[in-house]
């Protein structure tokens, strides 16, 4: 079994396996064994019929190791905790400095600058969530796990005076309206159904609208399973009442047509203008002839629908959706088909997604991150092309721009039971967009993570993106911004967080800290962690810190830094003017070894003897910075320098002994003299052996003649 490279390379399995185990070492501490790297490496194989291209190999046999040893652990600043209490649901408000956390049974504001002060008046409410001994007995005699009364949503309202809570109450979900500063309740809990969902386990999501609405009555859209057996797929508004009478029915997708929603994930739900979306990840109807393959999606509809009069009566008659492009563009492209959280950014003129997404095949287990425009998606969902489907298992087509009728599906209308039922029979059957919403290259591809939670703090002149992943429970740190030639991003660091579980929700303060809450605890974090910096090129291009030259330290950055004489920081893409000592190191190669230069930063820039250093099939590049030299000969002599924002970091020299027929002088000359020699010998011995055989066979062959 082997890989085929670009260029024509063919590596084997054996290669691949001796090159991932040894690339593990240079970090000091994971080297996987030859039986378990095999395993992986076969099954990549496996799964790329044979044949990936070179990022592939490199995401598989690189980066597999490289971005497990070059995080730095960090502790949390402040840490709160009432017990053993699930802490499922963050809500910050940056206005009041307040975070809301709810648990099961119980529902807490915090002070956002020191979680864990709970003396200051003002600064710290708390309430318990109770059921009922009746609920609670029912609850168990289900067969339930979760008979409790867990926070499900948490929503501000009113001019962030009133808190909205949506808790699960024994499997009987409960609304309620809270005194967003004390906690008080201000009226008595409501029972609904299809708010929220009653079990922690499954993903659903929703959103408050409070504006938008039919006679903007305000409304909660959610992304939900209802009945029994929790088998209906919805996205569902319930109905709206005014002054306690209801105005307007409720609103729901066809459950029982998979062409809506087919095993529906819910990640995100966004109120922006005229519409919700609603961002899932399903089973792909288009693709059902091909076997199970799931895709990312991006549902939108219009506050405003009402339904129509015969045809999708209390049914939405704007829905439309499209499937998400997060992929690494190759002859084999890499899709991140798995969208796993996302975070909205308003931006002039356009409203930016960001969003966490993994592979589909977990022998990979990779993630991404991209970022996808509301003005792209909007786009596509109003002038792009539909698929339709003829029949019951039959391919799908594109639809021919003449079939769409002067009600184009999607569109938003004063009214919409005034659509003719005819129109409504072409929206029903024509809810997907034949091309897909394109991300454009991602942001951030690391394997062997599962990016979970994002969140993004919006700086003047660049966003910083916080992604969380939750296998390792790490937390990675990049920059995005746009530069001179379009859009650019930089991965500035990784942390490994110290003491904690897997996280159920993270939130963030701007330009202050991070929060990450798990079953036992909340973890409050500095965004900057410029401490953790030892030298001026990575501190100074982190937007939150400065270099002090004088102490030769790192500093949260203020305003008077970017004038002030010794301090040295630079803007997204700038070269910051450090003073930097130049590492060097002499490595000396045999013909044929493998040889690791390491550089500890992201993102660098490598040349040879003055020129840029491209990947090829003898030259890879690890996601954290190294270089990897396979199969070295004379021609690999020279000088390798690494330098971080034209910064030169370190200079190795490579020299390459050729001097095959000379005798040995030291033992690692003499290593690789015996390899060769045992390369030729095995050589040697497979001629042997074929010539045996056949020798073997035409001696066979004669004597049958005679």
């Amino acid at each position: 079994m082997a890989l085929n490279l670009a260029g024509g390379r063919v590596v084997t399995e054996a290669q691949c396996v001796c090159y991932a185990r040894w690339h593990a070492r240079p970090w000091g501490g994971y080297s996987p064994t030859r039986t378990a790297a095999r395993y992986i490496v076969r099954l990549a194989m496996r799964a790329a019929g044979g044949e990936v291209v070179v990022w592939l190999a490199v995401l598989i046999c690189v980066t597999a190791s490289a971005s497990i040893h070059h995080s730095r652990v960090i502790t949390p600043d402040n840490i709160f905790s009432s017990g053993h209490l699930f802490y499922r649901r963050l809500l910050l408000d940056a206005q009041s400095a307040s975070l809301y956390v709810g648990a099961n049974g119980h529902l807490f504001k915090l002070w956002a600058y020191n979680i864990n002060d709970t003396t200051t008046d003002n600064l710290y409410a708390h309430t318990e969530l109770s059921v009922s001994r009746t609920d609670a007995d029912e609850c168990r005699q289900g067969g339930h796990e979760e008979c409790v009364n867990g926070v499900r949503l948490m929503f501000l309202k009113e001019g962030r005076q009133t808190l909205l809570v949506c808790s699960s109450n024994a499997m009987k979900p409960q609304l309620r309206e809270l005194d967003a500063l004390t906690l008080r309740e201000r009226s008595s809990p409501e029972n609904v159904i299809g708010v929220c969902s009653p079990d922690p386990n499954l993903n659903t999501t929703a959103t408050l609208v409070e504006w938008g609405n039919p006679d903007d009555i305000p409304a909660i859209y959610s992304g939900i399973r209802t009945g029994l057996s929790l088998d209906n797929h919805l996205i569902y508004r319930p109905p709206l009442v005014l002054n306690n009478k209801e105005v307007h029915s409720s609103m729901r997708t066809v459950y029982t047509d998979s062409k809506w929603l087919n095993e529906p994930q819910f990640v995100a739900s966004l109120s922006v203008g005229g519409y919700v979306y609603f961002f899932l990840r399903e089973v792909a109807v288009e693709r059902e002839n091909c076997g199970r393959i799931v895709y990312s999606r991006v549902a939108r509809l219009c506050k405003k629908d009402v339904g129509g009069k015969n045809v999708l009566r209390q049914v939405w008659t704007s829905f439309v959706k499209a499937r998400l492009n997060c992929s690494i563009s190759s002859q084999f492209p890499l899709y991140f088909d798995q969208i796993q959280s996302v975070q909205r950014v308003d931006v002039r003129m356009d409203t930016l997604f960001y969003a966490t997404l993994t592979t589909a095949d977990i022998t990979f287990g990779g993630s991404a991150v991209c970022v996808f425009s509301l003005n792209a998606i909007n786009q596509l969902l109003d002038q792009g092309m539909f698929t339709e489907q003829s029949a019951v298992g039959g391919s799908w087509t594109t639809t021919p721009p003449e079939k769409v009728p002067p009600h184009r599906p999607g569109t938003c209308v004063p009214n919409s039971a005034a659509i003719a039922d005819g129109e409504l029979h072409f929206s029903k059957s024509h809810l997907l967009m034949a091309e897909a919403v394109s991300a454009g290259p991602p942001l951030l591809t690391l394997a062997q993570e599962l990016f979970t939670h994002i969140a993004v703090d919006v700086l003047p002149a660049v966003n910083v993106i916080f992604v969380y992943s939750h296998n390792t429970r790490k937390i990675f740190k990049l920059l995005h911004w746009e530069g001179a030639v379009g859009s650019e991003s930089r991965l500035l660091a990784s942390y490994e967080l110290e003491g904690t579980q897997s996280a159920f929700a993270m939130a963030l303060l701007p330009n202050e800290f991070l929060y990450l809450s798990d079953a036992k605890m909340v973890s409050q974090y500095l965004l900057s962690q410029c401490a953790l910096y030892t030298t001026c090129a990575h501190c100074a291009v982190d937007p939150y810190c400065s270099w002090s030259s004088a102490r030769s330290l790192c500093f949260k950055r203020n305003a008077a830094h970017s004038s002030a004489v010794g301090w040295v920081s630079a803007a997204p893409g700038e070269t910051p003017k450090c003073i930097t000592e130049v590492r060097r190191n002499l490595v000396r190669a045999y013909p044929g070894d493998a040889v690791h230069l390491s550089c500890e930063t992201s993102s660098p820039l490598w040349t040879f003897n003055g020129h840029h250093v491209l990947a090829s099939a003898h030259k890879y590049f690890t996601t954290l910075g190294g270089l990897v030299l396979l199969n070295v000969s004379g021609a690999e002599s020279g000088v390798y320098e690494c330098s971080f924002s034209g910064e030169p970091l370190v200079v190795h020299e490579v020299v390459v002994d050729e001097s095959e027929c000379a005798q040995p002088t030291s033992l690692a000359q003499f290593q690789s003299v015996y390899r060769e020699w045992c390369r030729k010998l095995a050589s040697y011995k497979d001629s042997a052996n074929k010539w045996q055989i056949w020798y073997d066979r035409n001696v066979s062959t004669s004597k049958k003649h005679f």
